[in-house]
């Protein structure tokens, strides 16, 4: 008890996982870039992928990139530069899906990453979703 380890505010504990074990969530192998571009999305775009795709978006996604997708969400309009527009006709249709995977897990610029708080199923039905954006 008198070695405790002392850390500032918003300072991140060093926490050691348990000897021979394995990880649940959030720590999957990430592809880079170039492999991302030709790895495909292994969730099939069902209904109800989609609606759990869209479902995720509205809560992670929506503050910053809009429900359009266009980067006018109610938070994002506060940035300089604005969230990226996924939009059919914008910046985020020109990424492959699995670009797109590696940029929600690992976040991108002022984006954070989810790893963390979506599993990757979750991760690539919000790319699923993405797809049916007018």
């Amino acid at each position: 008890m008198f070695d405790n380890p002392a850390f500032k505010p918003q300072e991140e504990p060093v926490r050691l996982p348990p000897e021979a074990s394995v990880p649940v969530k959030g720590k999957e192998r990430i592809p880079s870039m170039a492999e991302a571009k030709k790895t495909r999305n292994p969730v099939e775009p069902t209904e109800q992928a989609l609606l759990k795709g869209k479902e995720s978006y509205g809560i992670f996604c929506v503050p910053c990139h809009g429900s359009s997708g266009k980067g006018d969400g109610p938070v994002g309009k506060k940035y300089v530069p604005t969230p990226s527009d996924l939009s059919p006709g914008g910046h985020g249709a020109h990424h492959s899906d699995g670009e797109l995977f590696v940029i929600i897990s690992s976040g991108v610029g002022g984006m954070p990453a989810f790893r963390a708080d979506l599993t990757p199923t979750e991760r690539w039905q919000i790319v699923s979703y993405l797809r049916t954006l007018k």
